[in-house]
């Protein structure tokens, strides 16, 4: 079938179909009517005609750094569900948090027929930030704050400041960290920056506060709380960078027969699935991952559309959960 027949059964112009299938304007009436024609005949617009029509690929390259990741996958979540609902096809490059394969899909996706890239970051180089200016499709950033780039980030600083301060209040007198990379603005300078904040403001040195810079990982949560145990014998609390370093220092803290929080206090910026089964459950700065690709994906597809021309950053909050980790009345 063609738009002309649609249209005529609808009772419509061809070009409100058209602007229907492209996600334009039209009265809710109109709307309705046309999906319930396309329903009824199972009609399937052709994607070259439209490609020739628009002169767009409907097609968009996003870049994550790792699919196996809870955090990611509920990014990628909320970017598709936006791409689906605009009839744009979503192009994943898994990069295994390997700086090299993210520039060579940057690279990639710079000399591909798409349409725009979001890019899901984690550490963002000279290089990055290069190739990312050689593109000549619309980019949005997320997770990360590039100052030329729209962007769609988190709170970090004050998340880390605010769960330091809860660790503080409930009783901690010797706390230590599990930071990560510092080349990680976001999750590691930004977090690292939040935490001594939180301690210097109350008149404790964060230079005599015992550290270590650990993984990402479960297991790297588990060996660097073996780690600062051994450093500080006298820990009676950590902060963990990650919701997974944390999952990991509660797993061997248990292991080693430590009562959580009577005994050490454990608390973390993110969540992931583990911090809902782990026991006791993990007071956390709760960010909203779903909501950063729901808005990265609304953000390029304005731009797209050529809606918009000004810069965008656009930083969301976060919700302070506190569970067993550092509550004894909820362990």
């Amino acid at each position: 079938m063609t738009i002309s027949e649609i249209a005529k059964m609808a009772g419509v112009s061809s070009a409100a179909i058209s602007r229907y299938l492209n996600g334009g304007s039209l009265s809710e009436e109109k709307r309705k009517k046309i999906k319930e024609i396309i329903e009824e005949t199972g009609y399937v617009p052709s994607e070259y005609a439209r490609t020739l029509r628009t002169k767009k690929s409907y097609q968009i390259g996003v870049i994550v750094p790792n699919i196996s990741s809870s955090t990611v996958a509920r990014i990628v979540s909320g970017i598709s569900a936006v791409l689906y609902e605009r009839g744009y096809h979503l192009l994943l490059a898994n990069t295994d948090n390997d700086p090299k394969q993210e520039l060579d899909y940057l690279e990639m996706f710079g000399t591909s027929q798409i349409d725009g890239v979001i890019y899901i970051a984690s550490l963002v180089s000279k290089k990055h930030v290069d190739l990312l200016k050689g593109l000549k499709v619309p980019v949005v950033i997320v997770g990360q704050l590039v100052a030329e780039y729209d962007c769609v980030y988190h709170d970090d600083f004050h998340a880390a400041k605010d769960m330091m301060g809860v660790l503080l209040e409930s009783g901690c007198t010797h706390p230590g960290c599990l930071y990560v990379t510092d080349r990680d603005r976001a999750v590691g300078a930004e977090r690292t920056r939040g935490v001594k904040a939180a301690l210097e403001e109350r008149g404790l040195n964060s230079e005599e506060i015992p550290a270590l810079e650990a993984g990402f990982t479960i297991e790297s949560g588990q060996e660097k709380m073996k780690e600062l145990l051994l450093k500080k014998p006298d820990l009676d609390g950590v902060f963990c960078a990650t919701a997974s370093l944390a999952v990991g220092a509660v797993m061997y803290l248990k292991e080693i027969g430590k009562r959580i929080p009577e005994d050490i206090k454990v608390c973390s910026v993110g969540s992931n699935q583990m911090t809902e089964i782990v026991d006791p459950k993990l007071t956390t700065a709760k960010f909203y991952y779903r909501t950063s690709g729901l808005e990265a994906a609304q953000m390029l597809l304005s731009m797209v559309d050529g809606k918009r021309q000004h810069l965008r950053h656009m930083m969301l909050g976060y919700e302070i959960v506190r569970r067993g980790t550092t509550n004894e009345e909820f362990a």
